[in-house]
């Protein structure tokens, strides 16, 4: 029940309830929501004419408020989602910073893997005294223990490489782009992903599995580096899965390997450093943050970001071409991305597909061009990529450059004044532009 205190008390209090009300609205109230409120109770409290005791309700709000936003921070990084996207935006900070060393990979993989068995077993204390169910909590434990146990496999596994023939039981799954630079990698147990053809090359010793860039003649290639990996376009038994099939295994081009060691069976070893991961988008590129937005950074610099995408798009790359965004990286951009597409929207069978594209189309799986080094002087946007300089053998004690992403709900709320307004276009609008 409102209090009758002062002439203005109840339009004070109406203003608490407005901003809650509209805070919430979209069913949720976030750290941020919370220090909102807390700020608008406290410049209520301290204006004159209120009496002791509405100074007092306020502070019971106040205290409440306070409450609310710890249980939420708590629940919020205790949601086993929300623990997963945390690692994945790690990992995808380390594919940009070090995708082309296996050591220090496999270093920062590993120091987020603890950090997250850490979360879990604390999550699992307090639910346990709580008494509530832990089962799910467990299960991921499990898994992320499993995933922590190859990932200190892989480590060891790199002692007994000799410097030639591939390391046993670990391979680098790798993906690329058209320029041969590494868009994602992961240097896992063999077998743990499927989508991958076996390639003759390694990376520091583990054996390559690459995503084919393109076909063409009947062949596949995949691009790494300099290097060109090709075979033709044929599936065959798999002699150590009878049951199932593979692709062609892919063999480094010649002419591309001149000057490499090759290992007695046959096998290009490539050096990590003289590999080139992608950290920057160029212009009229493509990028995806780690919930599945998609970014276009177009030629006035500025970022077009759209959402829901089921069906194909005209001159969209695949999307495991595209780079990932950190969630770091993807709040530098999103402030100039002014443009928001929704491709859920339903299209009519005649909107604006009367007229013939402009430009030429691409041709499905051929590469728009030979592979071309880009310039390394671009980056996200404007913000360069931080490089991190990471030892080698890490030593005991040394702080590492690892740091914990910022949780977005903890943030600091922006003024309303200095959010840049958002145009939501859907589908029907962008194939409007695209037909005329």
């Amino acid at each position: 029940m409102r209090s009758s205190g002062g002439s203005n008390s109840g339009l004070l209090a109406d203003q608490l309830s407005i901003l809650q009300n509209e805070l919430g609205k979209d069913g949720f109230l976030s750290p941020g929501d919370y220090d909102l409120l807390i700020e608008k109770a406290r410049t209520i409290q301290s204006m004159p004419g209120l009496s002791a005791s509405q100074k007092s309700e306020y502070n019971v709000k106040i205290s409440a408020f306070e409450k609310q936003k710890s249980v939420g921070v708590l629940s919020k990084e205790g949601d086993i989602g929300f623990m997963n996207r945390s690692v994945e935006s790690e990992r995808a900070e380390d594919v940009m910073a070090v995708g082309n060393s296996p050591v220090d990979f496999l270093f920062y993989r590993k120091l987020s893997t603890e950090a997250k068995i850490n979360d879990l077993n604390e999550m699992i204390s307090i639910k346990q005294q709580a008494g509530d169910d832990v089962s799910e909590y467990m299960n991921e434990y499990n898994a992320t223990m499993n995933q922590y146990r190859n990932q200190l496999e892989a480590v060891s596994a790199m002692a007994n490489f000799d410097g030639t023939n591939p390391i046993q039981g670990h391979v680098a799954y790798v993906t690329t782009n058209n320029n041969g630079e590494i868009v994602d990698v992961d240097y896992a147990k063999y077998g743990s992903k499927s989508g991958y053809a076996e390639t003759n090359g390694t990376i520091d010793g583990f054996q390559v599995y690459g995503k084919t860039n393109y076909k063409r003649d009947g062949n596949n290639y995949f691009i790494l580096g300099d290097t060109e990996f090709s075979a033709v376009d044929m599936i065959m038994p798999d002699p150590e899965n009878p049951s199932s099939m593979k692709p062609n295994k892919l063999v480094a081009n010649s002419k591309s390997a001149g000057g490499r060691l090759i290992g007695e069976s046959g096998y290009v070893n490539l050096q990590g450093q003289s590999l080139q991961v992608q950290g920057y988008i160029p212009t009229n590129s493509w990028a995806k943050g780690v919930d599945g937005s998609v970014y276009k950074r177009r030629e006035d610099g500025g970022y077009s970001k759209y959402i829901n995408i089921n069906r194909s798009m005209p001159n969209m790359p695949d999307q495991d071409r595209m780079i990932t965004l950190p969630d770091y990286y993807e709040k530098a951009i999103m402030s100039k991305s002014d443009d928001t597409i929704d491709m859920s929207a339903p299209i009519a069978p005649d909107e604006g597909l009367n007229q013939a594209p402009l430009g030429p189309q691409l041709q499905e799986g051929v590469p728009e061009a030979a592979p071309q080094a880009l310039p390394q002087t671009q980056s996200l946007g404007d913000m360069s990529v931080i490089q991190r300089n990471v030892p080698t053998t890490p030593e005991p004690g040394v702080p590492t450059l690892k740091k914990t992403p910022k949780k977005p709900d903890e943030e600091s709320p922006v003024a309303a004044g200095n959010v840049i307004q958002k145009t939501v276009r859907s589908g029907v609008d962008y194939l409007k532009r695209i037909f005329s």
